[in-house]
């Protein structure tokens, strides 16, 4: 069997990597549309994203994947020493990402998501206009209804 120090050697020997880490996503949102806005209008599609990670002996390569109708957009963060095990790391990352993905992709627009926030506070203030005239007109219709048993000398009693 030999110790971790014989199974590097072999490794080296070989041509592989000395280490071998594993991949893991630690979120995952694969939403395509903002909530309460979506009327089925692809204008409003936004990218999903994925946090992940590439185990290291010593520490951690991270990286954040966005994709959106075929395209992707990777951010990796990690310190030199990594350097030959970014490759590794990405390409282990993404066949993950697809692997445990059960979308088709669509294109990411930057300008969008981050607009994303401005979308739904006017949606909010919409929704609270909608609310105030809902409930002036319930009032109107409660006044129109009153006044008409009181004409006809009908009484809740």
């Amino acid at each position: 069997m030999g110790n971790l120090a014989d199974k590097r050697r072999l490794r080296e020997e070989q041509g592989k990597p000395i280490h071998q880490g594993e991949v893991g996503i630690t979120s995952k949102d694969e939403m395509m549309f903002i909530p309460f806005i979506q009327s089925g209008n692809p204008d409003e599609a936004r990218p999903w994203l994925y946090k992940g990670y590439y185990s290291m002996p010593d520490g951690h390569i991270n990286m954040e994947l966005k994709r959106m109708e075929g395209q992707i957009e990777l951010k990796v963060e990690s310190i030199d020493n990594y350097k030959d095990y970014i490759n590794i790391a990405v390409e282990a990352f993404i066949k993950k990402v697809y692997e445990d993905s059960v979308h088709e992709a669509e294109t990411i627009t930057v300008e969008k998501h981050e607009t994303e926030v401005e979308i739904l506070k006017k949606e909010i203030i919409r929704l609270k206009l909608d609310a105030e005239n809902a409930n002036k007109v319930r009032e109107e219709a409660k006044a129109v209804l009153e006044s008409m048993t009181q004409q006809r000398g009908m009484t809740r009693e």
